[in-house]
Formats: C-alpha cells, sequence, structure tokens
C-alpha cells in the first residue's frame, strides 16, 4: 500500500485524513504532497485563514477531488490549525486510495 495511506484511517462509516494546510498560498491543491514524518496530506489554500475562509475552501476543494458532497465533509479537529483532521461521510478506504494514488504516482 502507498505510504500516502498512512494517513488516512476508517473511522466507523467514513475517514479521518490528516492534513497540514498552508493557507495563502498560490493556487488550490489537493493534495500537495506527503509529510512522512507527521503522517499528514498536504493541502494548499488561496484563502487567508481569516474568519473560516480557509476552512470553507478546504472543505469546497476536498469535496471536488474526492467527488462527494460538501455535507459530507468536516473538521473534526484542528479548526483553528494548519494541522487538521478532515472526516468524510460514507467513503471507504479502497475508494479514497484509488482517487488520490495518482496524485502520489
Amino acid at each position: 500500500m502507498p505510504s500516502f495511506t498512512d494517513a488516512i484511517r476508517t473511522v466507523g462509516s467514513g475517514l479521518h485524513i490528516s492534513c497540514e494546510v498552508q493557507a495563502g498560498a498560490r493556487e488550490n491543491v489537493f493534495p500537495s504532497g506527503y509529510n512522512s514524518w507527521r503522517e499528514t496530506i498536504g493541502i494548499s489554500i488561496t484563502a487567508p485563514p481569516v474568519d473560516g475562509r480557509a476552512n470553507a475552501a478546504i472543505i469546497l476543494l476536498i469535496a471536488e477531488v474526492m467527488g462527494v458532497q460538501r455535507s459530507s465533509i468536516s473538521i473534526i479537529s484542528g479548526v483553528h490549525s494548519n494541522r487538521k483532521v478532515i472526516r468524510i461521510e460514507g467513503m471507504s478506504l479502497s475508494d479514497c486510495i484509488e482517487i488520490l494514488h495518482p496524485f502520489f504516482s
């Protein structure tokens, strides 16, 4: 299994993805790399970390990449931090790996 999968865990009926966010970046990118030491998948967001704008942009970007509704995504940890745990409700680990694997090849 690819190393980036260390950042993804099945929890109940969904997934938790450990992420590291760079807000105020030049472009929106998910995934933007993998930190094997922290076991986090990178996210770059153009929105600043002000008034929840970066968090809203993260949810929108992940929904687009993963092909799910925004309502199925939530930030369960790290709302005010650059290290976050993102929950995707109703997605299997195998589906997630299939979607993300080409970005890490």
